[in-house]
């Protein structure tokens, strides 16, 4: 039996279309000079994306050396509060771009060109490109040091292999570089789709180092989907990172087959239909599809059929086999075989959803409107057909009305606009006036601008939606221990719209002062030696009501 499984999975390693690409396994260094241990895999699942580089481990510290995986030049230099932080492009001869993120300081000679177009521009936050004679870097040359700038929750390196001319990211650990992988995925459960819309979550059992067993066979009695719940583990780390290859089998012929070699950064938010983002909501279980809802059009899928198991034949007994890749060749199988009891299906529950209400064609603009409410969804919003769902309702805890539209189980792929008409809103509070999204109690603002008695905004999440007025200032806190030789901080924060921008001048001069809104720190760091004189710093922290509070201290140093 092991001889004849090692056989079948050979065999289907040969099928077209299955292979890795040929990307160069010997071009790239590591950019850590310690054993490469990896954090984060490529494509692995994250909130509304899929990654999109690996990120490597850099001890728990900030400051470490990172260094460039190949000769080239500094292509372009950003600077973000959120995201990637402090990161460096770098363009190599052979049509490929690194991307090195989270950094905590850029190289001497990087740093002082960055700086030079922040004070230019006046501006922590920064995005520019250079041309291939201005930073040219060798392979191995120290560009940056590692740090926990911008969206990252702990000191890393994410660092991306991307097409140049195109900009698609490409999976690194494609190219040969020096990350221990010995260990099969792991193949937690699988969500049956039953023709009847239920859904049935059946975990496995581990018979050997990389086959599984379902704990009990499915009692199916019509077409139906999978989905999978799945991990894979390298050696160096103990993570759950993102797999590889899904590859689904069904009565010995691909069925479905998924594939994390390369995507376009316009193709990540399909993530929410590449999951079972329902599932995910209610449970905080992440199963992946191993179907297409109507409007996923990812390249990562690149074997899928629209129609269900068991629809299209009218053999009763269905061999399902489930494989499992990570990208260095290990594999984990599951297989069952289920026998289709086809049942008539009661269609007039199918039915009952499309008379209740109006259904949103998810390939269609949509648009509603009401006395009070309105919204627009653009083609191509959502990833399947939905009733369109509407209510209005009184809170005592809320000033004005809430309105749900559908509910936040359902993800869109595109911004939508909404707008909520209020004649009593008093005109002195227009420009304070906010769309605000209720989640758990509390409120998250979105950019919103009042036009024709209508507060205005835009999102991509539904759920519930009610008028806020910020009229409260931002906070700044200073304190004495906050100054030391080297810099001052303060803590900025906002309570109701955000913190939209700031400023600091010493002696009548703007500063380059960086925000960190995981600890809530505004810091400036001093250039220049103590020289035991007496500066004043003058900071202004501004929301997106436009609401401003300043600070003026002075100091001697």
């Amino acid at each position: 039996m092991k001889k004849y499984i090692l056989f079948t999975l050979t065999m289907y390693c040969l099928l077209p279309g299955i292979s890795q690409p040929n990307y160069p396994k010997d071009f790239f260094i590591s950019p850590v000079e310690f054993k490469m241990a990896i954090a984060g895999t490529f494509g692995e699942l994250r909130s509304n994306h899929f990654h999109s580089g690996i990120d490597i481990k850099t001890k728990q510290k900030k400051n470490i050396p990172i260094y460039a995986s190949q000769s080239g030049y500094i292509s372009r230099i950003k600077v973000s509060t959120h995201g990637f932080g402090k990161a460096l492009y770098i363009n190599h001869p052979n049509g490929f771009t690194t991307v090195y993120a989270h950094l905590e300081n850029f190289e001497k000679k990087i740093e002082d060109r960055t700086q030079t177009e922040q004070y230019k521009k006046e501006s922590f936050e920064i995005d520019f490109s250079l041309n291939n004679t201005d930073i040219q870097v060798e392979k191995g040359e120290l560009i940056g040091f590692s740090g926990n700038t911008g969206s990252s929750t702990a000191p890393h390196l994410h660092f991306e292999i991307r097409e140049t001319k195109t900009q698609k990211i490409i999976n690194p650990m494609l190219f040969g570089l020096p990350i221990l992988d010995r260990t099969h995925p792991i193949i937690n459960s699988i969500l049956i789709y039953h023709d009847n819309g239920k859904k049935e979550m059946i975990k496995t059992r581990k018979i050997d180092d990389h086959e599984y067993q379902l704990l009990y066979t499915p009692n199916i009695t019509g077409p139906f989907n999978i989905g999978v719940n799945t991990y894979d583990l390298l050696d160096a780390a103990p993570n759950k990172n993102g797999v590889y290859a899904i590859e689904l089998y069904i009565n010995d012929s691909l069925y479905f087959a998924n594939y994390m070699n390369n995507f376009a950064f316009s193709e990540t938010r399909y993530i929410n239909s590449h999951i079972d983002y329902e599932y995910h909501k209610n449970t905080g279980l992440k199963f992946q599809k191993c179907f297409l809802d109507i409007n996923n059009h990812i390249s990562t899928n690149q074997k899928y059929t629209t129609e269900k198991i068991g629809s299209n034949t009218n053999k009763k007994n269905q061999q399902i086999k489930l494989i499992i890749k990570d990208s260095y060749g290990n594999h984990s199988l599951l297989e069952f075989n289920t026998e289709l009891n086809k049942k008539e299906i009661d269609q007039s529950n199918k039915q009952k959803n499309i008379i209740e209400g109006k259904v949103i064609n998810c390939k269609q603009v949509f648009e509603f409107k009401d006395t009070h409410f309105e919204i627009y969804l653009p083609s191509n919003s959502l990833y399947k057909d939905y009733v369109f769902k509407y209510s209005k309702r009184d809170d005592p805890t809320m000033t004005y009305p809430i309105y749900q539209i559908l509910n936040d189980s359902i993800p869109s792929h595109k911004s939508f606009v909404i707008a909520i008409k209020e004649n009593a809103l008093p005109i002195e509070l227009r420009k304070k006036a906010l769309i605000g999204r209720l989640i758990n109690e509390e409120i998250h603002c979105l950019k919103s601008r009042w036009k024709a008695n209508s507060i205005i905004g835009k999102t991509n999440k539904f759920g519930e939606f009610t008028i806020v007025i910020d009229t409260i200032k931002p906070k700044i806190e200073y304190k004495k221990h906050y100054i030391t030789d080297n810099q001052i901080q303060f803590k900025i924060s906002d309570e109701l719209s955000g913190i939209k921008e700031y400023r600091g001048e010493i002696n009548g001069e703007w500063i380059l002062m960086e925000y960190d809104f995981k600890t809530d720190i505004l810091k400036y760091i001093f250039r220049e030696e103590p020289s035991n004189k007496t500066y004043h710093i003058n900071v202004s922290v501004t929301d997106y009501t436009d609401n401003t509070e300043s600070i003026n201290i002075n100091f001697v140093r």
